[in-house]
This record gives structure tokens, sequence and C-alpha cells, in this order.
């Protein structure tokens, strides 16, 4: 499965409040996926981890989160790759 997301998209990103949010993808991304992935629509996961764990990926702080649950903060995000700008 490439997204499984169980919660709508966020307003804004809980870290900096940015509306740059955009999902991120786990596993191998379906023809569609892939398109917004090279549109910077999507990201996908750089490892593997349990299915869906982190949602979402904030394009401005770097931050994932998925519902209440979210990773530290670091350049570039930690479970997402590189975003285009």
């Amino acid at each position: 499965m490439a997204l499984k997301q169980t919660r709508k998209k966020p307003r804004a990103c809980p870290e900096c409040g940015s509306i740059e949010v955009i999902p991120i993808v786990h596993g191998i991304p379906s023809p569609a996926m892939q398109k917004l992935i090279d549109e910077s629509k999507a990201i996908i996961a750089d490892r593997e981890e349990w299915e869906g764990m982190s949602e979402w990926y904030c394009k401005a702080c770097g931050w994932d989160w998925s519902g209440e649950w979210c990773r530290l903060n670091m350049p570039g995000g930690v479970n997402g790759t590189e975003v285009k700008n």
C-alpha cells in the first residue's frame, strides 16, 4: 500500500504553523502518488517503518507527524527524504 492516511489533511504544521503540509508516502508509490512526489505535493519515506507511522510532513520546518504522534525536528526531516523546492 503506497499511502494510508487515517485523518484528513491538517490545516497547519503543529510545530511552526506553516500551511505547507504534504502527505508522506510509505512503501512503493503508485504512478499517481509518484506524480505527486515529482510535483513536490507528497514525499516518500526514506526508510521502512510501521505502515503509516508518520502521515504528514511540513515543507517549511521538516517536522513529520501523525495525529498526536511526532518525531524530533531535524533538518530535512527524520522520516522524509529531500523535498524539491
